[in-house]
């Protein structure tokens, strides 16, 4: 298996990333939770790598993080659940959320993932349950904390109706002050910035 590439980014979208190398162009599948971390194109850029191959076809997909590609791996094991919907949950959920969604039970969250049905949750959450705290192994405790809060914060959001993209936007962009507020009170400023950016 291919462990990772590095080399210089050469181009990038939400769901692709092309990096050279010894003037080879390898083009990889991407979550866009690791499109939020890449540099901007031309500066060096190494990626997780996990070489898929089915019956016709060949795709290796990029990550940022061993805790993406562990999740990607765990989640391709899970009967319904290929390459394209594990994309979808690493795009839509960050790693921390899953993790509460899948231990507590929560259905709901994870039918807002674009391919994911009431079954299809019941399944993931069965499934994996015994085996989503190994990815705790690949967080660390800050990222953790942090998590921990922005999994309480989206959930809240999400019950009163906010659009999940516009949740993780603002959460992406929580600067040290946001990080030090309690979390009704990050609920109110991302509900406030939310707010003001729909103007």
């Amino acid at each position: 298996m291919i462990q990772y590439i590095s080399g210089t980014l050469t181009f990038k979208t939400p769901v692709l990333a092309i990096i050279e190398t010894m003037g080879i162009g390898w083009e990889l599948k991407i979550p866009i939770s690791t499109y939020e971390k890449l540099p901007t194109a031309g500066k060096p850029c190494k990626l997780l790598t996990y070489l898929h191959i089915s019956q016709d076809d060949i795709r290796i997909f990029g990550f940022a993080t061993e805790a993406e590609r562990e999740l990607f791996v765990m989640l391709n094991k899970v009967g319904g659940i290929g390459p394209k919907i594990a994309l979808s949950i690493l795009s839509t959920l960050s790693i921390p959320t899953f993790i509460k969604a899948v231990n507590s039970g929560e259905e709901g969250l994870l039918t807002r993932v674009p391919g994911i049905g009431k079954k299809s949750a019941q399944r993931l959450i069965v499934e994996l349950k015994d085996d989503v705290h190994k990815l705790l192994n690949h967080i660390d405790q800050k990222e953790l904390q942090i998590g921990d809060v922005s999994s309480e914060v989206e959930s809240a959001l999400l019950s009163l109706g906010f659009n999940l993209h516009q949740i993780r936007k603002e959460l992406a962009l929580m600067d040290e002050s946001m990080q030090k507020l309690n979390t009704e009170e990050l609920i109110k400023e991302i509900i406030k910035r939310i707010y003001q950016r729909n103007k």
